[in-house]
């Protein structure tokens, strides 16, 4: 017996069809592969331009950083710079507080000695002379020794009470330091008229001796009472002091 084989899709052409589709998708495959590759080298090409562009943003940055610390440096000389000068002024200061405390320190200690020769004057009582004043020691510590001649004791000791009464002097440090009888001295006109058999007796006082010391009071605390003795010009010096406020009132 005979068989008959026939070939449908060879007759049809669908056989050449699928061969065709065959092929064109092995054909299509290589390009499917090698899209990894294309981006690949599509990124290789564009990273180093992107780092590239970073890289010189940063620099960017970088420099306006270093620009914005060399003004903050600059500000900082400046202000550094200021606080010298602050301190050169305040030494300044200083160094003129200092000189005007001293020179007012010495117009408080002064003590004119017209004011202070007019204070015993007016401290002297009668019946007492006085011959001489000596000072001694330092600003600080003026010690005046007063000499001279009373008609008595009782004289010489209210000398001394009227001493201790006077804001120019130390009321605890005057003390009497000698006290003794002597002749007076007697001034004699006409002494070749008197015969020389002619016995003269002389009365009689008591030299004396007082220590005493200046008052440490302020000068400032003692305007009043250097006025009334007619020191103007240390007067006038401490108003002056007073109304620039270098000395309270």
């Amino acid at each position: 017996m005979y068989s008959l084989d026939v070939n449908f899709l060879k007759d049809r052409g669908l056989n050449k069809t699928s061969e065709g589709e065959v092929k064109s998708q092995k054909a299509k495959q290589p390009i499917a592969k090698q899209l990894p590759l294309v981006f690949g080298a599509i990124a290789l090409v564009a990273f180093p331009g992107a780092a590239f562009g970073y890289l010189k943003s940063l620099e960017s940055e970088k420099a306006a950083l270093e620009q914005q610390i060399q003004g903050i440096d600059g500000e900082i000389a400046s202000l550094q710079n200021q606080n010298q000068q602050l301190d050169q002024i305040k030494q300044q200061i200083t160094g003129v507080e200092q000189e005007t405390k001293a020179l007012i320190s010495v117009f408080e200690k002064i003590r004119p000695w017209s004011a202070i020769l007019q204070e015993i004057s007016d401290r002297i009582p009668p019946g007492v002379q006085v011959d001489t004043i000596q000072q001694s020691g330092s600003i600080d510590n003026t010690q005046l020794v007063v000499s001279g001649i009373a008609r008595s004791y009782n004289d010489v000791n209210d000398f001394v009470l009227f001493l201790q009464r006077s804001p120019f002097f130390n009321s605890q440090n005057i003390k009497l330091t000698g006290a003794n009888l002597a002749d007076l001295e007697v001034a004699i006109e006409n002494k070749e008229e008197i015969p020389e058999d002619l016995l003269v007796q002389f009365p009689q006082g008591v030299k004396y001796s007082i220590t005493t010391q200046l008052s440490n009071t302020p000068a400032s605390q003692m305007i009043r009472e250097f006025n009334n003795k007619g020191a103007v010009g240390l007067v006038t010096r401490l108003k002056t002091l007073e109304n620039k406020g270098a000395i309270l009132k």
